[in-house]
């Protein structure tokens, strides 16, 4: 029945009962307010209520939940104000509210009086505050709900406070309240395992699945995309494969949500040609399916064909958003492909969408990635929201494009801000100290390497080492960054080793470059490139006898094998690469 049509009745009953006399009889008053209520008449309600001599706790109640029901929160929280008594349902009908509208304060502060007056919390009250505690909260309220047996007979409760536990990244923690839930339903078993996949917990996550599998416990479309999820985030394709016939046994392969998991499975684990498939299988594919492809194409470096599933979205008339626009234009800045990305940035722009944040940071890092820093910077500096992607796009940018002074100013800037708690991370150090090294700020470059570990905790990788190396090499410092190689715990790898043997080129060093090319050639024998710097410091030197030795090495010999039908000229250096020819050309130009 429409509202109209339910008012109408309520006010027959209404005159019914002013003509049989029982205008006071509560039970009957309390069936006309409950009947305005639903029909949101609540200005008949309130009338009624006030009109009413004796009207109960359940009169005041049942006008309560029409105010909650019908969006009218002030005037509910006015007559909770009012009311002469409260139960536990008026405390529940106000919390549940004020959480509904994400006055998650409030909510608290209500449960905080209710705690503290003679009504006691119950099941239901603990399962809706419990999205509203922090960690010290939720640990109160966890002690409480033992109290009220909430966990052993609500499996309501115990799921929320799971997931209050794993969103704090309290893991032990959820698990320790899901195994002492009397009552588990399915909902608590996927929220377990999603807040293991969120957490990066991901082999403890793939274990709860199987747990369900061998209990034989219903699985739903969320269970299997989860876990596909954790399983694509791997690369562990031939355990989703496994998975996939779960989905079809169980008749979810018409289920987007779960195409869209087997689509990102198969496109990161590179095969491609399966997810087209699956993806052309699909009778509506969404905007998230499109996405996921272009994605997984750009990712298998096939560039093209990403750029044609765009152009057939839109003939099909599925509006793009800003991830799917986000993952355009990083495809085109990985590429350098400029003029295609300034059309990408010409549809952002038709589309409104060049003010969010995940659009905003990949046209930065576009235009930066394209060797356009004046436009980057330009962009970055409009934009209203920036976060980590735009401050290590501009950064980069700017230290790669020889503008050492304007990186290192916003590097200042980042940190001192720290804008929507925007940390540096490793990508933004790697531009720091890449602009340190281009303008030969040896001491600033060292104390930036210093705050890396020490206060922002990020842990050196191999870029970091060879920024050092590059920051020492450059300022003619070959033998202090060979002791930054030589002290590092773990095996230094050849991208250290190539930093200083480039370094040493540079340098004219020729003593350390014989020590570098030994241990290369341990570690990486076939790499053409270690001989021809060496072959060229012979050459710059004049050292034609060790010019030749180079050129006789072991692995060069079985390469002129495989090359005899080149011309005799070519003999010094027999190595298929740029580099090498133009090594072979200088030498026998010398010669």
């Amino acid at each position: 029945m429409s509202n109209t049509t339910l008012l109408k009745e309520a006010q027959r009953f209404h005159a019914a009962l002013l003509t049989s006399g029982f205008r006071n009889h509560a039970y009957r008053c309390n069936l006309l307010l409950r009947a305005y209520a639903r029909c949101g008449a609540l200005s008949h309600a309130r009338s009624l209520l006030f009109q009413m001599p004796l009207p109960t706790l359940v009169s005041f109640n049942t006008l309560l939940s029409g105010f909650v029901r019908s969006g009218r929160i002030d005037d509910a929280i006015d007559l909770f104000d009012a009311m002469p008594a409260t139960d536990a349902h008026s405390y529940n009908t106000i919390i549940c509210g004020l959480v509904l509208i994400h006055r998650v304060r409030e909510a608290f502060t209500r449960f905080l009086r209710m705690a503290r007056s003679h009504v006691r919390p119950d099941d239901f009250t603990c399962s809706t505050i419990v999205a509203c505690c922090d960690l010290s909260g939720g640990r109160q309220l966890h002690a409480l709900m033992v109290k009220v047996a909430s966990l052993t007979s609500d499996p309501f409760a115990g799921t929320n406070l799971l997931r209050m536990y794993g969103d704090a990244g309290e893991m032990c923690r959820a698990r320790k309240v899901f195994d002492e839930m009397g009552h588990r339903d399915l909902t608590s078993w996927n929220v377990l395992i999603d807040c293991y996949f969120k957490s990066g917990m991901g082999d403890l996550c793939i274990k709860i699945f199987v747990e369900m599998v061998r209990d034989r416990i219903r699985l739903d479309e969320f269970t299997l995309a989860t876990v596909m999820n954790e399983l694509a985030s791997c690369s562990s394709v031939s355990k989703g494969m496994q998975v996939h016939s779960l989905v079809v046994r169980a008749g979810f392969i018409m289920d987007r949500f779960c195409c869209n998991a087997l689509l990102n499975l198969y496109s990161k684990g590179g095969f491609v040609s399966s997810a087209m498939k699956l993806f052309d299988d699909m009778t509506d594919p969404d905007v998230v399916s499109w996405t996921i492809m272009i994605s997984g194409l750009e990712v298998g470096g096939h560039i093209s064909d990403a750029f044609e599933v765009f152009n057939s979205m839109r003939m099909a008339e599925v509006e793009p958003n800003s991830f799917t626009f986000g993952t355009l234009i990083g495809c085109c800045a990985n590429v350098n492909a400029f003029d295609i990305g300034k059309q990408f940035h010409a549809l952002v722009l038709k589309k409104g969408l060049e003010l969010d944040v995940v659009v905003g940071s990949t046209i930065v890092n576009m235009y930066s990635k394209c060797g356009e820093i004046t436009d980057a910077l330009s962009l970055f500096q409009s934009l209203p929201e920036r976060d980590i992607v735009s401050w290590n796009g501009v950064i980069c940018g700017l230290a790669q494009n020889g503008e050492a002074t304007t990186a290192l100013q916003l590097f200042d800037e980042m940190v001192q801000l720290r804008l929507n708690s925007i940390m540096p991370n490793h990508v933004t150090f790697v531009g720091v100290l890449t602009a340190c090294s281009r303008a030969g700020l040896i001491r600033k470059g060292c104390s930036i390497f210093n705050d890396m570990v020490d206060v922002y905790s990020c842990e050196p990788q191999a870029e970091h080492y060879a920024c050092m190396v590059d920051l020492f090499a450059r300022s003619g410092l070959l033998e202090e960054a060979e002791v930054i190689i030589q002290s590092l715990s773990t095996e230094p790898n050849i991208i250290l080793w190539g930093a200083l043997l480039g370094a040493c080129k540079i340098r004219g060093n020729l003593v350390m470059a014989k020590r570098i090319v030994k241990r290369l050639y341990v570690s990486e024998p076939m790499n053409s490139s270690n001989y021809v710097l060496l072959a060229n410091l012979y050459a710059a030197n004049k050292e034609w006898d060790d010019v030749f030795k180079v050129s006789n090495a072991p692995w060069l010999l079985k390469s002129k094998k495989a090359h005899a039908s080149l011309p005799a000229t070519a003999n010094v250096m027999e190595i298929a690469t740029p580099i090498a020819l133009a090594v072979i050309v200088t030498v026998s130009a010398s010669i």
